[in-house]
């Protein structure tokens, strides 16, 4: 008991060795580099396509980058938008999970774009954003 308790142990505190053998094997060929060349090139057409759709929201990213952080229109709140974009089936992340300390968290969203399956589905959400933020009587803070 105490020798497998151990084993158990020894496994869960590093890297299984036969993922570390294949992650080696797959860094040291030759499909690394055109892996990361395609995914290179697809993040950079991607960040190109939600900057071309939301260029009237000044998005900012790494041109090649998965992530993109499109600041909102003044009286649009993240909140607002996030969950009239999740009734709609499109998934972002407000600001606050990225801060810290004790500032308040811009009103302003992250898109992955790398979490679509395709352009096609990329472009759909962007659509969806572009088209929602066209709606700011839905997204704005009004006192009950």
């Amino acid at each position: 008991h105490e020798r497998l308790s151990a084993a158990v142990r020894a496994q869960n505190w590093m890297v299984p060795p036969l993922m570390v053998e294949a992650v080696c094997r797959w860094v040291e060929g030759e499909e690394a580099d055109k892996l990361i060349s395609w995914q290179t090139l697809e993040q950079s057409v991607r960040q190109g396509m939600a900057r071309e759709r939301l260029s009237k929201y000044f998005p900012t990213g790494c041109s090649h980058g998965n992530n993109l952080w499109l600041p909102l229109p003044d009286g649009v709140r993240a909140s607002a938008l996030t969950a009239t974009l999740e009734q709609r089936n499109v998934r972002i992340t407000g600001a606050e999970p990225f801060c810290v300390g004790s500032e308040p968290a811009p009103q302003a969203v992250r898109l992955s774009l790398g979490a679509a399956s395709s352009r096609k589905v990329l472009a759909k959400a962007l659509d969806i954003i572009h088209d929602t933020l066209q709606e700011p009587r839905s997204l704005t803070w009004r006192p009950l």
